[in-house]
């Protein structure tokens, strides 16, 4: 593949747009990296990109698992290599955009060659995580096992902490030390950012918007056609969507919740960002002045 454009960034930053206007300028197709996008219906939560937006140019990867059945980053690099290879065989521009940085990175250099899901361990782990207070045991089980996994994988994030005890059951190695094939596809990164203060105002807005865009009630109609265990509902917003539609929560204490979600997950974002080589960093506080920075930036190495 020739290289990729990656515009990342923290959630709510600007990245679906300028990736788009970037799409428009250079012949670019958008090839999505977000893991809950890649959800049919899953739409409002996700902030999913409008039909009629991805109708003025192509767009890879989004609405392409039934929310019941199994994905993970392996099927999704599997998936956009493919897309990407496809779009290169056109002459066109493949333009990564998302948030999902372990798809990313399982795109750009592969996935350490680990065991593959082992069902008996898995139901013994989702047995304990069954128990009251089962996830926070789970939890604290890979931190001791496994102290950077526990440093890296949220507590909440109930399939990536399940995935790193299974592997550590197997094989009796922490999931963080297999080692990644050393070769990774060229790509450019753009990294968006944003002062703290308005960063927090943007993903409060972003949170509110959905929520007054009919998310309790996408995750309502979601909810009668597919599992609640499936694992979109555990993502930012339609969680506690769900609560609401399960009576555990008012929507205002929802709202809160998934705000303070949001900016912990933005926080996690830029962790990873900082600690990636070779980002080029543009401020995202103009849209023109972002895209116009963007564009050169482009030129120059294209």
């Amino acid at each position: 593949m020739t290289s990729l454009i990656v515009i990342a960034g923290p959630t709510g930053v600007g990245k679906s747009e300028l990736a788009l206007r970037i799409a428009l300028a250079r012949r670019g197709e958008i090839v999505n990296f977000d893991s809950v996008q890649v959800y049919r219906g899953f739409d409002v939560g996700s902030a999913k990109p409008s039909i009629e937006l991805r109708a003025s140019v192509p767009h890879h990867l989004y609405d392409v698992v039934d929310p019941g059945d199994p994905f993970d980053a392996a099927d999704y690099a599997r998936l956009a290599r493919a897309a990407c290879e496809d779009i290169a065989g056109r002459g066109n521009l493949s333009i990564l955009v998302g948030g999902t940085f372990f798809y990313l990175r399982a795109l750009l250099s592969g996935l350490p060659a680990m065991p593959g899901r082992d069902d008996r361990v898995r139901e013994r782990i989702r047995g304990i995580a069954s128990r009251p207070r089962g996830p926070e045991r789970l939890h604290r089980w890979l931190s001791r096992v496994d102290p950077q996994s526990g440093k890296r994988i949220a507590p909440a994030d109930r399939h990536r902490v399940e995935r790193a005890l299974e592997v550590w059951i197997a094989t009796g190695s922490p999931i963080s030390t297999w080692q990644r094939p050393v070769e990774e596809i060229p790509s450019v990164k753009i990294a968006l950012r944003l002062e703290r203060q308005p960063l927090v105002a943007a993903l409060d807005a972003r949170v509110e918007r959905m929520y007054a865009d009919g998310l309790v009630d996408e995750t309502r109609r979601l909810l009668e056609r597919y599992p609640g265990d499936a694992r979109p509902f555990g993502a930012i917003g339609y969680r506690e969507a769900a609560a609401v539609v399960a009576g555990e929560l008012g929507v205002n204490d929802a709202m809160t919740e998934t705000k303070r979600r949001t900016r912990a997950y933005a926080k996690r974002q830029m962790t990873w960002l900082r600690a990636e080589p070779g980002v080029r960093w543009i401020d995202a506080t103009n849209p023109e002045q972002t895209f116009a920075a963007a564009m050169r930036l482009i030129e120059d190495l294209f």
